[in-house]
């Protein structure tokens, strides 16, 4: 197992509301390329050392991982969400778009210090988790910030490293928000306060966050993996981007893990945070699941799957998705 070199607390950007930070892990090869992970939390919680054994996936993979900080939503007094600010969490805060604004800025800093800190800036995959699924969708299906969409025309700059892109080329999604016409109309919530309203009043903010409005046949290879008991984020999601991914001829893979809810625990109560997550995927005996799988070949050419032999759901099925695309 590769040697990894380990960078804490990296500042990726300074905004009005505090620097923006990374931690990088380097495994011990030539330029090997690199996985961006964003953690989740519902938009509001949790920070980036909300990751699955970072040190040990660079190690196995052989890929770089660099975790994100990006800006939290600000939740107001009185807020029903009042109870998921935790006053300790040091990361800055603001308002969508400014998480999607911070996971590009990452982005296009790590491909601008390639030849610094050792990877690959040309083989560059987005992972996330929730919340994180989301801004990680997003990211593979928008490749510059500024395309999000004319309802966030006004709020969006880009000032990190500009002349370098921010498209990845391979996403992999656990459990991750891809169509906020899914839920429920509410006019108070998390996606209300992301959006600034309800779904009604702000009907373009919904379609123009929402990563499979952008999906087209340029977007990137795409590993899913879902609970079908989550009941934080319905396994509808996955789906309905899965679907339009193949839609629209590009290759991708959906896990739906049988009988577990959000963060693969069996119940929400029993939730913990992402970074024991892959410990519960690997549990033996393996959880029952289905996969499904789009592939897609132009006229006189063979399709060739993303997963090599079909692995369950965890480390080794995203290695050989990794494998497939990124190396």
């Amino acid at each position: 197992m590769n040697d990894v070199t380990v960078y804490e607390g990296v500042t990726y950007a300074e905004r009005p509301e505090g620097a923006m930070k990374l931690d990088l892990y380097v495994p011990e090869r030539e330029d090997p390329p690199l996985v961006v992970y964003v953690h989740g939390g519902g938009w509001v919680a949790e920070t980036r050392a909300n990751v699955p054994t970072p040190e040990r996936y660079a190690a196995e993979w052989d890929c770089a991982i660099a975790s994100v900080s990006y800006r939290l939503q600000e939740v107001p007094d009185g807020s029903n969400l009042e109870g998921m600010y935790d006053p300790a969490n040091p990361t800055p805060r603001g308002s969508f778009p400014d998480h999607f604004a911070d996971v590009k800025a990452g982005i296009r800093w790590l491909r601008a210090h390639a030849d610094e800190y050792g990877y690959d800036a040309e083989r560059v995959a987005a992972w996330g988790s929730s919340a994180g699924g989301h801004l990680a969708l997003l990211t593979g299906v928008v490749d510059d910030v500024t395309d999000l969409g004319d309802a966030f025309a006004d709020e969006i700059e880009k000032t990190v490293a500009p002349e370098e892109s921010g498209a990845v080329q391979a996403v992999v999604s656990w459990y991750g928000v891809a169509d906020f016409a899914l839920p429920e109309d509410d006019v108070e919530g998390i996606i209300p306060l992301l959006m600034g309203g309800s779904r009604s009043e702000r009907p373009e903010r919904y379609a123009q966050a929402s990563p499979v409005t952008h999906v087209t046949h340029e977007a990137p290879p795409t590993l899913l993996m879902h609970g079908r008991e989550d009941e934080v984020v319905d396994v509808e999601q996955s789906r309905r981007f899965f679907d339009a991914l193949d839609d629209a001829g590009v290759n991708a893979v959906r896990y739906e893990l049988h009988d577990l809810n959000h963060v693969w625990a069996e119940s929400v109560e029993d939730i913990e945070s992402e970074r024991v997550a892959m410990d519960l995927l690997e549990a033996k005996p393996t959880h029952a699941q289905s996969v499904y799988e789009a592939t897609h070949a132009a006229a006189g050419e063979s399709p060739e799957s993303l997963l090599a032999d079909l692995p369950p759901a965890g480390p080794e099925a995203i290695r050989q998705f990794l494998d497939r695309t990124i190396r």
